[in-house]
């Protein structure tokens, strides 16, 4: 989702009451994901507003899952409850193919990543649904600056407060996801120096970034309704944070990733989420008071965040409150190596081994901003946003 749209205008009145928050649980941790896609002209390569006909056209073909976002140069899949990600690949990947080829034939292409390298964010024209509109009359300047695109992914746990200790669990790790999908250097047609301009950008609205520590679900129930009643908030899918609970769901819905350059990463980075959460899970049921977790964590992942944002994998992280550090590369094989016990029971320690390798764990950020220096043509950054990805689907990989 678009920065520009995680925030709803103060000045319009929240209708009735707040939704009910009873978490309802999931079995088996299930999976799902959404991607947010770029709709590109075929000539200029640049963002173009095609989302009003692609949708359309999704629609009189019975596509499922394909729904508009913010900007009409921008449109979000979603697979639906899958129970682990070899299902959800085999699910996603017929559905890509057939809105990449509605899209190839109304003349656009589709590219992945987290920005468009060198569009003009100004330029782009709002999808034409009231609650958009109202949204761009309050964000009024920022409206254009949150042209962003991400991988969010949801996986079921078993509770509110299973909830809330996954998160407590798991706050500390969001810098290494962010690192790992970091496909955002260019803003605008300017090498930001970031390995992530997504993540800087969604921080400048209320409700995003890095979500409020909570000891149990109580206190997030109480947080939710102070907000409703402050009409901040209408409902907790007004909550952006990087990680948040979503009830209604039974997940826990992790939005910190960009969205990657290539397919293969999109199932690496999701098995590495629905593994995380799996062994936390089972830790935080074993010892369930951990599930209140460390608020200190909270404290160092800001500063973490935005070292991710900054330097990608690079990155030297505070590991303890003490203060030690570590390059975030070391620290995600260390992670993967304990992780991988727990991705082979679960089937998806195969979609781990892609971020196993050095040569593969570089970051899309480094690729792109290597292709441009190497290059000096946009065309190259287009083409390898749009062409490996394809290739993928054409060739039924990854495996």
């Amino acid at each position: 989702m678009s920065a520009a749209a995680m925030i709803s205008s103060p000045q319009e009145p929240v209708h009735g009451t707040l939704e009910d928050l009873q978490f309802h649980s999931s079995a088996d941790n299930s999976v799902g994901i959404e991607l947010e896609l770029q709709i590109l002209d075929r000539d200029t390569g640049d963002l173009c507003s095609g989302a009003v006909p692609l949708l359309a056209a999704c629609t009189e073909e019975g596509l499922e899952g394909v729904t508009a976002e913010f900007m009409q140069s921008q449109f979000e899949i979603k697979t639906g409850v899958c129970p682990n990600v070899a299902a959800l690949r085999q699910a996603l990947l017929p559905l890509l193919r057939r809105v990449r080829n509605i899209a190839n034939s109304l003349g656009y292409d589709l590219a992945l990543g987290g920005t468009h390298p060198f569009n003009r964010a100004a330029n782009s024209a709002v999808f034409p649904a009231e609650r958009y509109q109202r949204i761009q009359n309050q964000m009024a300047w920022l409206t254009h600056q949150g042209l962003v695109f991400g991988l969010h992914v949801h996986v079921g746990v078993s509770g509110g407060d299973m909830a809330i200790g996954v998160m407590n669990t798991l706050v500390q790790y969001l810098p290494h996801l962010l690192a790992l999908s970091a496909s955002s250097p260019f803003w605008g047609g300017v090498d930001t120096g970031l390995a992530s301009v997504r993540a800087a950008l969604t921080r400048m609205v209320p409700h995003g970034g890095l979500p409020h520590y909570f000891a149990n679900w109580k206190d997030f129930c109480t947080y939710c309704q102070v907000m409703h009643d402050c009409r901040a908030i209408e409902a907790t899918k007004d909550i952006h944070w990087d990680i948040r609970p979503r009830p209604r769901l039974g997940t826990v819905e992790f939005r910190i990733c960009d969205m990657t350059l290539s397919l293969e990463r999109v199932f690496a980075l999701t098995g590495l989420i629905r593994t995380l959460t799996v062994a936390s899970q089972r830790l935080l049921e074993q010892r369930p008071s951990m599930r209140q977790g460390d608020r200190r964590h909270y404290w160092i992942a800001v500063e973490n965040k935005w070292l991710a944002t900054r330097f990608g994998l690079d990155a030297k992280c505070i590991r303890t409150p003490g203060g030690k550090r570590r390059g975030l590369t070391e620290d995600v094989a260390r992670l993967l190596e304990q992780m991988l016990p727990t991705a082979k029971e679960t089937g998806d320690a195969d979609f781990l081994a892609s971020l196993q390798s050095h040569e593969k764990l570089a970051t899309g950020s480094d690729r792109l901003r290597g292709l441009y220096r190497a290059s000096g043509d946009w065309r190259a950054l287009i083409d390898e946003m749009k062409n490996p990805w394809a290739r993928e689907l054409d060739e039924g990989k990854p495996n």
